[in-house]
C-alpha cells in the first residue's frame, strides 16, 4: 500500500471528538428558577470510542460575582487520544465559559490543541450576536460575529437544563447553545421517552431515556442520547455516529489510562471494492455507485465540476468523477457557479498565507512564473517534496507549523497548499472525501487542495503531486477554514464511517 494510506485525514478522531464535545450540550431557555443551589460542583466523565477508552473529561461549576451581578463560571477539558498508523494521536480542548445564573452565555473562551500550538477562540456576547477572535500562533488572525439568541446558553447547558427541572417521561424541550469547537449556536430538540434499565460502570441503574437532536445553522444534525438519574444528573450520553459513548465516572476512574494502542481508526476509515480500480490516480473520469445505509448519499456528496451526483434510490446515488483541468472542456457541464470569496484569499487561523515563511517559499517556488496552474503544480511538488516526515501524533497542524516543522499528513499538506496558493494571490480552499489507495483495492478519508482558475475550482493534491487529481478522488465537502466552518465541514465525514459503499462501474 502506497503512502496514502497513511495520511488518510484525521478528521476521524477530530470529528468524533467534535461528538464528544458538542453531544448534549445544550440549554434551556432561561426560566425564572436559579441553578444557585447547583452552581458549585465538579465531574468526571470517561469516552468510548467503538468501545475502547479514549479520553475523558473534566467539568467544574463555580458561581462568582463580576461587577456587582452574580455569574456562573464553568470550565472543562475534554481529552482524547487514537492509534493511527502505529502512531497515538491526542487531541485536548479547553473551554471556560461565564454565563448568568439563568443559563444565559455572555462570554467564552476555547483553546483547541490539535498541533503543536493551540487554536484559541474567544466570544462575547453582544446585542444579540456573538462576536469572536481566533488567535493562531500568536495571532489574531480571524474575527467574525453571528446572530445569537438572548437565551442561548454555554456548553453546559444540557445539565443545567435539567438541574433545574428534570425531565418527564414524554416532556419534550426546544433549546440554543453553544456548539464548543464549531463556536456556533446550535439548536436541540429534546424529547423524553421511558424509565428503563441501564448498565453503567458502578451497576445497572434504572434511568429516563432522553432522545436528541442538534441541528446546525448550515442544517447539518447530530443525533444523540442521554441517560439520566431522578435528579436530573446525566449518568450516559450516546452518538450514534462512530459509537461514542461517555459515561459519567470518579476522577480515579476517569484517569485510569486509556486503551488508545489497541484502538486504530485506519480499518474503520477504509471503503473497500469488491475489485481493483486500475491506474487510478490517472483516470479522466470514472462512474461509481456509492451506497450510504444510514442517509441518502445525495445529500452527503458534493456536486462541483469535478462531480456530479444522481439519486438512483433513498440509499443509493451514481456519481461520476471528472478529473478536470485549465483549458480543458471536460467536466460536470451543469455545476452551478461557485465564485470565490474573500476568504478563500485571505489568512485565516489556519491557513496563514502572511506568515513570513510561507511568503518566503511560495515567492521562491513561484519564481518567474506567470500562469496561475504552473504556479499551483510547482507548489503541489514543493508541499510534496518538503513535508518529509510523515507524522500522525499530531491531529490537525496549521500552515505555519508545517512550513517549519515539514512533517505531517494529508491535513498538513492540504493547509500548507493552500496557504502557498494564496500567498500567490490563487484563491485555494480545503476538500474533504475519500481517495482510493493504489495496492490496497480501497478509498479512504483523505483532504485535499482546490484552487480557483480558469473560473472553476480545480483539486490538486500535495500527497500525489501528480499535477492535478485523476477521478478517484469522491467529494464530501469543502472549506476555506474561517471560523466554524474550519470544523463544521468536517461532521459530514465521520458521518459516512462505516455505513458506506462503492463499486466503480465505468472507468475511462
Amino acid at each position: 500500500m502506497n503512502r496514502i494510506v497513511f495520511v488518510l485525514a484525521r478528521t476521524t478522531l477530530f470529528g468524533c471528538f467534535l461528538l464528544v464535545a458538542c453531544t448534549a450540550q445544550v440549554v434551556v431557555a432561561a426560566d425564572s428558577k436559579q441553578v444557585a443551589d447547583r452552581s458549585d460542583r465538579e465531574f468526571w466523565e470517561v469516552y468510548f470510542l467503538q468501545g475502547k477508552r479514549i479520553g475523558y473529561g473534566h467539568t467544574t461549576v463555580r458561581g462568582d460575582r463580576e461587577g456587582g451581578q452574580p455569574i456562573v463560571r464553568v470550565d472543562s477539558l475534554n481529552h482524547m487520544a487514537a492509534n493511527r498508523a502505529g502512531q497515538t494521536a491526542t487531541q485536548d480542548i479547553r473551554t471556560t465559559s461565564v454565563e448568568t445564573p439563568d443559563g444565559r452565555l455572555l462570554r467564552f473562551d476555547t483553546e483547541v490543541r490539535m498541533g503543536q500550538k493551540p487554536i484559541r477562540t474567544t466570544g462575547r456576547v453582544r446585542d444579540g450576536r456573538l462576536d469572536m477572535e481566533t488567535f493562531a500562533v500568536g495571532k489574531t488572525a480571524t474575527r467574525e460575529s453571528v446572530v445569537w439568541p438572548r437565551d442561548a446558553g454555554g456548553p453546559l447547558a444540557m445539565e443545567q437544563s435539567f438541574w433545574r427541572k428534570p425531565m418527564q417521561p414524554g416532556e419534550r424541550r426546544t433549546v440554543g447553545t453553544l456548539m464548543v469547537g464549531l463556536n456556533q449556536c446550535g439548536a436541540t430538540q429534546m424529547n423524553a421517552k421511558e424509565w428503563e434499565p441501564i448498565e453503567l460502570p458502578g451497576g445497572k441503574r434504572t434511568l429516563l431515556r432522553i432522545d436528541t437532536v442538534t441541528r446546525l445553522v448550515d442544517g447539518q444534525t447530530i443525533d444523540g442520547t442521554v441517560w439520566v438519574d431522578r435528579n436530573g444528573e446525566i449518568l450516559k450520553t450516546v452518538c450514534p455516529t462512530m459509537g461514542v459513548e461517555i459515561d459519567r465516572a470518579t476522577k480515579a476512574e476517569a484517569l485510569a489510562g486509556s486503551d488508545a494502542a489497541e484502538l486504530d481508526l485506519l480499518p474503520s476509515m477504509l471503503v473497500r471494492l469488491d475489485r481493483p480500480l486500475n491506474d487510478a490516480h490517472h483516470t479522466r473520469r470514472v462512474r461509481y455507485v456509492v451506497q450510504l445505509d444510514n442517509d441518502n448519499p445525495v445529500r452527503s456528496l458534493a456536486v462541483g465540476p469535478t462531480q456530479a451526483v444522481r439519486s438512483m434510490d433513498a440509499h443509493t446515488a451514481e456519481v461520476t468523477v471528472y478529473a478536470i483541468r485549465p483549458g480543458r472542456s471536460d467536466g460536470n457541464d451543469a455545476a452551478a457557479l461557485d465564485r470565490p470569496t474573500d476568504d478563500d484569499r485571505s489568512p485565516n487561523s489556519y491557513i496563514e498565507s502572511n506568515d513570513p515563511q510561507i511568503v518566503a517559499d511560495a515567492k521562491s517556488v513561484a519564481g518567474d512564473r506567470r500562469d496561475p496552474w504552473a504556479i499551483a503544480v510547482a507548489l503541489e511538488r514543493f508541499v510534496h517534496d518538503s513535508i518529509r516526515r510523515k507524522d500522525f501524533s499530531q491531529a490537525f497542524a496549521t500552515a505555519a507549523e508545517v512550513a517549519r516543522s515539514h512533517e505531517g499528513d494529508c491535513t498538513e499538506h492540504a493547509v500548507l497548499l493552500a496557504a502557498l496558493c494564496r500567498a500567490c494571490g490563487i484563491p485555494a480552499r480545503v476538500a474533504f472525501g475519500l481517495v482510493y489507495m493504489e495496492g490496497g483495492q480501497a478509498f479512504g478519508y483523505h483532504m485535499w487542495t482546490e484552487v480557483y482558475i480558469d473560473k472553476r475550482w480545480i483539486p490538486i493534491d500535495g500527497t500525489l503531486a501528480l499535477g492535478g487529481i485523476g477521478a478517484a478522488h469522491l467529494k464530501i465537502a469543502h472549506t476555506n477554514l474561517k471560523g466554524a466552518s474550519a470544523y463544521s465541514a468536517m461532521l459530514p465525514v465521520v458521518k459516512m464511517l462505516g455505513h458506506l459503499k462503492i463499486r466503480a462501474i465505468d472507468v475511462e
